[in-house]
């Protein structure tokens, strides 16, 4: 929204051009000289389709950015060819064709520069040209006679007596919609669109002849001291004489129809577009010299550039002229006082140091009374008080601002004042005073009474004054009330210079900011927020709603609206724009108490400047709206610099580039200012200001897309820009191939960690079972070693006993039956030995499943049991706890189902040993299957536990039928 503020802001005064009867001199001129960087003889100038200015000097071709002059080396050097550069062409195709003193020429393609001689060079180049079919001209000089060449659809032609141009001293060639000018003693000759021949123009040249041709497409031509048509429509203009030998005359119409001339030994010289209308007085040429800040009195090239400015090449350096928006007029002197006067008066009067001028509608200051020492001016267009060092004045004027009446003034000296809205003076010192006739009188307590120094004194607009006592605070006083508005302490912008009444308050304009009273508080708008309000020293608001200032900052505009609003919302910026800040145009050091801005009747507005009356007309803006062309002009990631117009590669390890572009606006290159990103990298585009350079740290391998824009001095913005590719290649471990080989390791690391950990986990269970089987191999064996061999010994020993015994007796039966029940506890025992040992055999999971299913599910339930894989024999105590698990698992099927049908399903794999429990009954409740078991019944629990125990898992599905399933890793159930 602040930009599009600002667009509209600046549109409003854009309505027409810079005067056109501006001088010269008024003009903003900017130099470059050797101590800038810039070459020396530049003896053509030329804009490329880039933007880039180029440059033909003395040590061959530059092209410049305006900052930078960047010389351009060619690729073929050529010991024979003079590095002084006498011709240029920017074609409309983008080559930049060049011509030498001798050496022939060469062409700019695709950014290098290499020979383009057709044959052998012989002499020097003047000139080149293009013509509207696109053929390049070269004219030379060999030996005092025309060389005349074409390049045309890329084929060569030489022209000489066969194509009607005769051996002859060196002229001119200018292309034009009507064709190819040259002059050449004693004939101009002209060659019309589409032909091969030159005709004769019947217009005779009598020596060395440089043509132009203007808006309206006239074609002028300089003959010795002489610029007039050819076709003699108009009068012929005078202009002085060129002495210095070798060097070729030229002239350029820029777009508002002004003549400019180079080649002269006094200067740069411009025949106005007003000279050349039929009412004109005038055919003066005026100068711009050395005197005045011209690099040099010799000027050898002319450019207007697509911008509107007017380049100039010297023999020491380039010379530019662009327009300003502020004015000096031609004698100006420094200010002592304020303005006097308002846009309603027909003049303005201000104070120098001669004295008292008026500045009517010429824009002319005109010095009215003439008076050295004057420090205070206040007063209207009808009647001015004047105090100075050496007495007080009255002055009349009479309706056309001239002095009528003198009347010396008495009283106190005063440092400051004004004129109320009822006409009478008031001034001030150490009290408050009043013109009373010729006197100054002091005005009844307490505001006459003397209490501290009165700083200022203003009119409040309404009748009454309001004045300010250093180190008490502002006061009004209106029909002899006064009344204390705001102390010393409660104001926050520093030294006061004025105070200004508006509808929305009294501002105050100070050197620490802007504020204003509304009549109940101070509101401010400090420096620290808004570097742009520092050192005011003026302000005035126009009728078109635009705020003016002057500060150390400046000359400044502001939408009044933007003011009012910030005075409101403290904070929020103001969008602003600058004026004569490339001249250094800002507020006086010697500050005065008085408004440094007024506007004329006309219009204009008037500054109070260090550098003396400046004038500024918001009618008659200059705006550069043409956006900036862009250009990466290169890259450096630490070695040699790549150019920025193609991709670039950097090799493995770059971690860091640094990226140089340019914005080719001419107009003030210094405050292009500039936006870049790294797409991918940079959130939004960052503000580098007016810095030319991108630096990136900390980058990894990868392609990059860097995007920059720019904006010219006046705002305008280039949203395309410029994009650069560039690549960084990585590393062998940075790549996606070591990134895949790193992910598949640390896969197959973790595979086979958990292959590790399943591996021990099943190994500790298999010994854990293994260690079952010892034990029982142990109990087995001792009790056959021991306890049965031992119970058998005694009973043989209880059996001879028996035999002692009569038969019959009571004893013997007793003991014998004894003995028979030993035989059968001896027998149980052979039998729980025999089955220890052998339970500790692998066993047939499907039989023992068989068994089990046919004890416990009972008809009408029908079962099977399916095996699936390679069955081998399981561990007898897994086996065993497999068992009791399906036991349990068919029980409660039986009990809790209702099914028709159970499935028992064995599955062998080489990893792991799964059986499942199905049946196609109603399921579990939803409450089982959450909870895991039912509330008081321990059988789902247990057989989870005998699952975990074995190393394995238990899973249950239960939404139509059940199943329990418990899968075994096959290292523990396999022995």
């Amino acid at each position: 929204m602040l930009l599009g503020i600002l667009c509209c802001f600046m549109a409003a005064g854009s309505a027409s051009a810079l005067d056109p009867t501006r001088s010269i001199a008024q003009m903003r001129h900017s130099r470059w000289t050797l101590g800038d960087g810039a070459p020396g003889n530049i003896r053509a100038i030329v804009q490329g389709r880039d933007g880039y200015l180029w440059l033909g000097t003395a040590t061959g071709l530059y092209r410049f950015d305006g900052i930078v002059f960047e010389r351009i080396v060619p690729v073929d050097q050529d010991r024979y060819r003079s590095p002084q550069v006498t011709a240029l062409l920017a074609a409309r195709n983008g080559d930049i064709w060049v011509g030498y003193d001798f050496g022939g020429i060469s062409v700019v393609r695709g950014g290098v520069l290499k020979d383009a001689n057709p044959w052998a060079p012989t002499g020097g180049v003047n000139t080149i040209v293009e013509g509207q079919d696109g053929a390049v001209w070269v004219a030379g000089d060999s030996m005092g006679k025309l060389v005349l060449s074409r390049l045309l659809d890329g084929k060569w032609t030489a022209f000489g007596a066969g194509q009607g141009v005769p051996a002859s001293e060196t002229g001119d060639i200018l292309s034009t919609p009507g064709g190819i000018y040259l002059s050449l003693v004693p004939r101009m000759l002209r060659l019309k669109p589409g032909s091969d021949r030159f005709e004769d123009t019947g217009v005779a040249i009598t020596g060395a002849t440089s043509l132009a041709q203007d808006r309206h497409g006239i074609v002028w031509r300089r003959s010795g001291t002489q610029i007039l048509p050819l076709d003699r429509t108009a009068r012929a203009y005078r202009i002085g004489t060129a002495t210095t030998p070798y060097v070729v005359e030229r002239m350029i119409f820029d777009h508002d129809g002004n003549l400019w001339i180079a080649g002269q030994d006094s200067g740069l010289g411009r025949l106005s577009a007003a000279a050349f209308q039929p009412a004109s007085a005038t055919d003066r040429v005026e100068l711009f010299t050395e005197k005045q800040g011209l690099t040099a009195a010799l000027t050898t090239a002319l450019l207007e550039d697509r911008e509107g400015n007017i380049w100039v090449g010297t023999e020491s350096g380039l010379d530019r002229f662009a327009p300003s928006n502020i004015a000096q007029p031609a004698q100006t002197k420094a200010i002592v006082s304020g303005f006097v006067g308002s846009a309603s008066s027909r003049n303005l009067f201000v104070a120098g140091l001669s004295g008292v001028y008026r500045i009517g509608r010429s824009g002319v200051p005109v010095l009215v009374f003439p008076q050295p020492d004057i420090g205070v001016l206040c007063g209207d267009d009808r009647r001015l008080l004047v105090v100075g060092m050496q007495g007080k004045y009255l002055l009349d004027l009479d309706p056309a601002g001239s002095l009528a009446k003198v009347t010396p003034v008495l009283g106190p000296t005063s440092i400051t004042c004004t004129m109320d809205k009822a006409g009478v003076f008031w001034a001030g010192f150490e009290q408050i005073y009043r013109l009373v006739g010729r006197r100054l009188e002091p005005v009844a307590k307490p505001s006459g009474t003397p209490a501290g120094s009165i700083h200022r004194v203003r009119s409040d607009g309404a009748g009454g004054v309001v004045f300010g006592r250093i180190g008490q605070g502002v006061s009004r006083l209106h029909d002899g009330v006064e009344t204390l508005l705001w102390r010393s302490k409660d104001q926050v912008t520093g030294r006061t210079a004025t105070w200004i009444p508006t509808g929305h308050g009294l501002l105050i304009v100070g050197d620490q900011g802007l504020a204003r009273y509304d009549g109940k508080r101070l509101e401010s708008l400090r420096d620290r927020t808004y570097p742009f309000l520092a050192g005011l020293t003026g302000l005035f608001q126009t009728a078109d709603g635009s705020t003016w200032t002057i500060g150390a900052d400046g000359i400044v505009r502001m939408p009044t609206s933007s003011v009012e609003a910030a005075f409101a919302h403290p904070g929020i910026p103001i969008p602003y724009e600058r004026f004569g800040y490339q001249e250094d145009f800002r507020a006086r050091s010697n500050m005065v108490e008085a408004n440094d801005i007024a506007q004329d009747a006309t219009g204009r507005l008037w500054f109070a400047t260090n550098k003396g009356l400046a004038m500024i007309d918001p009618r008659h803006l200059s705006r550069n709206r043409l956006p900036p062309t862009v250009q990466i002009r290169s890259l450096d990631a630490g070695g040699a610099e790549t150019p920025g117009n193609k991709p670039a590669a950097f090799p493995a390890g770059t971690d860091h580039v640094r990226i140089a572009y340019t914005a080719l606006s001419l107009t003030n290159a210094t405050a292009n200012r500039f936006r870049y990103r790294i797409e991918g990298i940079d959130r939004d585009w960052i503000d580098a200001g007016t810095a030319r350079e991108a630096l990136y740290t900390n980058l990894g391998p990868g392609t990059y897309r860097f995007q920059v824009i720019a904006a010219n001095n006046d705002g305008v913005w280039n949203r395309e820009g410029a994009t650069l590719t560039f690549t960084i290649a990585p590393r062998f471990y940075q790549t996606y191939a070591f990134m895949v080989v790193c992910i598949v390791g640390a896969l197959i690391l973790i595979w086979l960690l958990y292959r590790r950990r399943v591996r021990a986990i099943a190994d500790r269970t298999r010994g854990r079972f293994e260690v079952q089987l010892a034990e029982r191999e142990r109990i087995a064996r001792e009790l056959h070693d021991t306890l049965l061999q031992g119970f058998q010994g005694l009973m043989l020993r209880f059996q001879s006993v028996v035999e002692l015994l009569p038969r019959g007796d009571r004893a013997r039966t007793s003991l014998e039956t004894v003995l028979e029940r030993a035989d059968d506890v001896l027998l149980d025992g052979r039998d729980r030995v025999r089955s220890l040992r052998e339970n500790m055999e692998p066993v047939a999971l499907p039989a023992l499943l068989s068994t089990i299913a046919e004890d416990v599910v009972p008809p009408p339930l029908t079962w099977t049991v399916e095996a699936d894989g390679t069955q081998q024999p399981v561990c007898a105590p897994v086996a065993d706890e497999i068992a009791q698990i399906v036991r349990e698992a068919l029980a409660n099927a039986v009990r809790h189902a209702g099914a028709n049908r159970l499935v028992v399903a064995i599955r062998s794999t080489s990893d792991k040993l799964v059986v499942s429990v199905s049946d196609d009954g109603i399921g579990l409740p939803p409450e089982v299957r959450e909870a895991g078991h039912r509330p008081g019944h321990y059988g789902l629990i247990g057989m989870r536990e005998r699952a975990v125990a074995l190393g394995g898992t238990l899973a249950m599905h239960a939404e139509t039928g059940t199943e329990i399933k418990v899968t075994i890793p096959a290292r523990v159930a396999y022995r």
